[in-house]
């Protein structure tokens, strides 16, 4: 089995890799990166001029698309163009600087949705009690968001856990330690896989399901009937983003277990290796289609901010929402 070099702090642990395999790669990146700007930038936009989006659960959306639009400015520049270009491009404090980052968007993404999807479940617990769901209910999850990317990204900057580049030599991540790694590098891998991985993902399909059971008994009335249609919205985007980041947690499981239980590297996939990153950078995209898809007010918001009118909706979204503005 081929294996990794040993990690130093100015030089990066190449593996073998097909260069034309990088430049796809690269090439894939820049693609879903420049749209998925596009599209997360257009939502900001939408949220700053547009009157639609005055609920309070709009904040959670563009806490989503926070972590979704800084994980693009992030990746296509930096990534991409390494990729292209065979090699990492921007030196070995870059490397660490952009890991960390990395690091810090992927946390952010996974917690915003399991606060998206805590968040459906409260609101249709609190109706069922004739309770409000009030505004410091948001900014805990916002705050939780913000801490737990902190706390879990920052540790291999001081020596808890390493931050180098990832298996195809371009870009920069973090380096799952072996069994003689110490307890630093593990005391942080191993909370870092249960905290942001394992009890996240348990979570969001739990209180899926009691989302729409309560709201299948209790909401009945036509404004409650969007806030279900913006909750089955929500829903799909959380399992379609999960699904495509399906191949990172493979590819973290490739490299972390050989490593965990006998003691070496293996070398990657290259298939695996370049579908990964891609299919994560893809998965930013996802909320905007998912709202353009599937929720009236977001895709009236959306489109109105595009067109400056509502032509292209159906005549009683378009009056509706019209109407919402005065």
């Amino acid at each position: 089995m081929q294996t990794i070099f040993d990690y130093t702090e100015n030089e990066c642990p190449w593996y073998y890799f097909d260069s034309s395999y990088k430049v796809l790669m690269g090439a894939c990146l820049v693609v879903f990166g420049v749209f998925g700007v596009l599209l997360n930038g257009w939502l900001f936009a939408t949220f700053v001029h547009s009157h639609l989006l005055v609920f309070k659960s709009h904040v959670l959306v563009l806490n989503l698309c926070s972590a979704s639009f800084g994980r693009n400015l992030l990746g296509f520049p930096f990534a991409g163009s390494s990729a292209i270009a065979k090699r990492w491009l921007f030196g070995p404090t870059s490397c660490q600087l952009y890991a960390f980052l990395h690091q810090f968007f992927a946390v952010f993404q996974i917690t915003a949705l399991f606060c998206i999807v805590l968040e459906r479940y409260l609101l249709a617990k609190f109706y069922k009690l004739e309770r409000c769901l009030y505004f410091k209910y948001y900014w805990t999850l916002l705050g939780v968001c913000w801490v737990n990317s902190v706390v879990f990204s920052a540790p291999p900057l001081f020596g808890y856990g390493v931050y180098s580049c990832d298996s195809t030599g371009t870009s920069c991540s973090l380096l799952w330690p072996s069994l003689d790694s110490g307890a630093k590098q593990l005391g942080f891998s191993v909370p870092y896989v249960i905290v942001c991985g394992l009890i996240p993902v348990v979570g969001i399909f739990y209180y899926m399901g009691k989302a729409v059971r309560l709201e299948k008994i209790y909401y009945r009335g036509p404004h409650l009937k969007d806030e279900s249609r913006f909750t089955k919205t929500v829903h799909v985007l959380t399992v379609i983003t999960l699904a495509l980041w399906i191949p990172a947690a493979v590819l973290a499981g490739w490299q972390w277990l050989p490593v965990l239980l006998y003691g070496y590297r293996p070398h990657v996939p290259q298939v695996l290796a370049i579908v990964a990153p891609i299919s994560a950078e893809a998965a930013t995209s996802v909320p905007v289609l998912c709202y353009l898809v599937g929720d009236d007010r977001l895709r009236a918001a959306l489109i109105g901010r595009m067109q400056k009118q509502y032509a292209l909706l159906h005549p009683k979204y378009a009056r509706k929402y019209q109407r919402d503005m005065y």
